[in-house]
């Protein structure tokens, strides 16, 4: 029986060869496919299906998600698969905005980032994930902020309602 994060079959560093490929290829098509003539820009497939509504995105989403599955296979701390899903979540939410979605598809790249993190983690599964945790620690701060600020926010106006009465 496999142990968690054990290698079965060929060698770590030919799976990943195989795994880097197949990753490579669906990011190249969905984020670096063209370069613009005159620029050191990448277009790929991903803004242009993104223009279909809902379709382009929802196929956008799906080749991003197969990605972030072969990433998991692979063994991947749980908290730089996070960090995959938020790229991509925040991909499918900002590309469903009309145009500015568009725009916003030719620079945040999400399958790129994740074949960077896939690369700099499936190799060495003990590689710091330290940016990754202070990324969800600081999410979560700003959060508590926000749901601190909205609760004082609301206590002071019912306070100030409350006071006004006749």
């Amino acid at each position: 029986m496999a142990l968690h994060g054990e290698v079965v079959g060929a060698p770590r560093a030919e799976r990943f060869a195989a795994a880097e490929r197949r990753i490579g290829r669906v990011t190249h098509l969905l984020d670096e496919l063209i370069e613009v003539p005159g620029t050191s820009i990448k277009v790929g497939l991903d803004p242009v299906i993104g223009l279909i509504p809902i379709a382009g995105d929802a196929v956008s989403a799906l080749a991003g998600g197969w990605v972030i599955l072969e990433a998991s296979r692979f063994g991947l701390p749980r908290v730089v698969l996070a960090r995959m899903i938020l790229n991509l979540a925040l991909d499918l939410g900002i590309g469903a905005i009309p145009l500015l979605g568009d725009a916003y598809d030719l620079f945040f790249r999400s399958n790129s980032r994740n074949l960077d993190l896939f690369r700099r983690h499936a190799l060495d599964p003990a590689a710091s994930t330290r940016g990754e945790q202070a990324l969800f620690i600081g999410i979560a701060l700003l959060v508590v902020g926000v749901v601190w600020l909205v609760v004082t926010v609301l206590g002071a106006l019912v306070g100030w309602l409350g006071s006004t009465q006749i």
